[in-house]
């Protein structure tokens, strides 16, 4: 290992002697909490300590749980549709988590405030999305969302879709970034991105219910076979990821505020407007466009892995 003079309060990594500011480095520390770590770790001579191991780990419930709950939703009898669109908003949150938990140096995080903003929006974020589009669908939207003409509809959903829809996701983060100001808390930014991807998932859950259900409408009323149904279920399983890192750059830029003694709103601001243009230009472009699309989703991933590796940027930066 290349040595180097350490910075006051700094440690070697217990694990691999790598320099750092916790107990463990980036990459043991991601190693050891995410979903495969299992595989990092050292397991028990004893056979039945090994299984009792592996039946505990997160690779073995975490997997085993998605595998089973289809079955389950039909040996239960539930609304498979609806079980189902939960289902895939949640395969993304547990992809999300593990990410989320290696940036930040707190491993032992509680998901509490994340499975309460997946609720909270999946409810009120959607009501209040459907409220406001409500309004201005039904005061002549619908005459620019449905143009032909790119030009025309991508302004039109990126006011009255994309801003819409992704301050609704942000109403759970505003309301702990209020608490927190009150009582003088400082948070990472990123727990703010956890939340607030949450809370896109939350969104991505309910509002895809409503589309399959339409697609389903569709098919029986125009007799067409599956076309409806095919298309919101194709969109089911993308949309959670969207909405997700769209909600996640919004809340990034309210923790940044935050962090920097709620001062330099335009941030805030700015990664608002930057997650509704993302968001309308993608609902724009999607049917006639699909490249423009593609394009859009790239920029949107693009941007939303720069402010999640920030963090760890900054960091190494003072080690170097």
């Amino acid at each position: 290992m290349t040595s180097v003079h350490l910075l006051p309060g700094t440690n070697r990594c217990v694990q691999c002697g790598d320099t750092v500011d916790e107990v463990l480095c980036d990459t043991c520390r991601s190693q050891r909490n995410g979903i495969f770590s299992i595989a990092y770790r050292r397991l028990p001579q004893n056979s039945l300590l090994y299984l009792f191991s592996i039946i505990k780990s997160r690779l073995f419930l975490g997997l085993l749980l998605f595998a089973i709950v289809p079955i389950l939703l039909g040996d239960l009898h539930l609304n498979v549709v609806d079980g189902m669109m939960v289902y895939f908003s949640l395969f993304w949150f547990f992809i999300f988590q593990p990410i989320m938990t290696a940036q930040m140096a707190m491993p032992f995080r509680s998901i509490v405030l994340d499975i309460a903003a997946y609720v909270f929006t999946g409810i009120v974020g959607v009501l209040f999305a459907l409220a406001v589009e409500s309004f201005w669908i039904g005061h002549g939207a619908n005459l620019l969302l449905n143009s032909s003409y790119l030009l025309i509809s991508a302004p039109a959903y990126i006011i009255f879709i994309g801003l819409t829809e992704e301050f609704a996701k942000q109403i759970f983060v505003l309301l702990l970034f209020t608490v927190n100001r009150v009582q003088k808390k400082v948070w990472n930014p990123l727990v703010y991105m956890m939340i607030g991807i949450s809370s896109g998932l939350g969104f991505s859950a309910v509002e895809n219910i409503s589309y399959v259900e339409h697609g389903i409408t569709f098919d029986v009323l125009h007799k067409t076979i599956g076309l409806g149904t095919i298309t919101a279920l194709t969109r089911a399983l993308y949309t959670p990821f969207l909405h997700a890192i769209w909600a996640g750059i919004v809340a990034y830029g309210l923790g940044i505020v935050a962090h920097r003694g709620y001062r330099d709103w335009h941030l805030a601001v700015g990664a608002f407007l930057l997650a509704a243009m993302f968001h309308g230009f993608y609902d724009a472009s999607l049917r006639a466009h699909g490249g423009l699309s593609v394009l859009d989703v790239a920029l949107s991933y693009l941007v939303f892995l720069s402010l999640l590796l920030n963090n760890r940027r900054q960091r190494s930066s003072l080690v170097d």
